[in-house]
């Protein structure tokens, strides 16, 4: 794809879904200030870790989003392999570049708001939200990737099968995030995985002050960013192999 088709794709996706951007954007406004007094909780590191929890799903949210908007021209606009490819590219760099722009506010207004709760110095502050911000966008990642997948699935089967391939759909999600979670809690995964140094090592414990992220995931290799990466390249591959599928069904 040349720089010129580049540029018309990604402003034709920044029109359809800049309100969809700014609904976020202000949602996050709205969390990091006033969500603290609602819940009366007096603490802003509480909320703005919880804002970071939810931007699991922004990915997923914006991908199903700006995907179902082109549902209805579909066939128009995918008249072959390279524009398919063209296409969801340029919708997943900017879905990706969005989120991690929002990702990157509410870390840095929760590092600033921990450095004024918290007895902890400022490197401390810093490295526990990059370990908490590099899981969660693993995890919502492939959780995009997955939906992208299905949704792909579901366009092309929904021709023949009709309603049926929601049904299909909902099933494979759970046989797909059943079977990636087998293969991660296996001996013989964490035995492949083991190589190259380790980062994000949990600590365990501490004094009264300590943050501590904890969502069961061990220190983070270089074989499972690996893994991560085969894993997300193949489930992108196969959602983009299966949308120029439906273009020539």
């Amino acid at each position: 794809m040349n720089s010129t088709a580049f540029k018309g794709l990604w402003k034709k996706e920044w029109i359809m879904m800049r309100g969809y951007y700014a609904t976020v954007m202000v949602f996050n406004i709205l969390w990091l200030l006033f969500a603290p007094l609602m819940m009366e909780t007096g603490r802003y590191i509480s909320t703005t870790s919880a804002l970071m929890i939810v931007h699991m799903f922004y990915m997923a949210g914006m991908v199903l989003h700006s995907f179902n908007k082109e549902a209805d021209h579909l066939d128009i606009t995918l008249h072959s392999p390279r524009s398919g490819f063209g296409l969801a590219s340029v919708k997943m760099l900017q879905s990706m570049t969005f989120y991690f722009f929002s990702l990157a506010l509410v870390v840095t207004f929760g590092i600033f708001t921990a450095g004024r709760e918290l007895t902890l110095e400022l490197s401390q502050i810093s490295g526990l939200f990059i370990r908490m911000s590099v899981f969660l966008s693993g995890i919502g990642l492939t959780f995009a990737f997955i939906l992208f997948l299905l949704w792909s699935l579901h366009q092309l089967m929904k021709k023949y099968i009709g309603g049926l391939s929601v049904i299909v759909c909902i099933g494979l999600f759970f046989a797909i995030t059943g079977l990636i979670s087998s293969i991660q809690g296996s001996n013989l995964y964490e035995t492949l995985t083991a190589f190259g140094p380790q980062f994000f090592a949990y600590e365990r414990g501490g004094p009264v002050g300590m943050i501590y992220f904890d969502f069961g995931v061990k220190a983070l290799t270089v074989g499972k960013i690996a893994f991560f990466l085969l894993l997300n390249g193949i489930l992108l591959s196969l959602g983009m192999w299966v949308l120029d599928r439906k273009v020539e069904a």
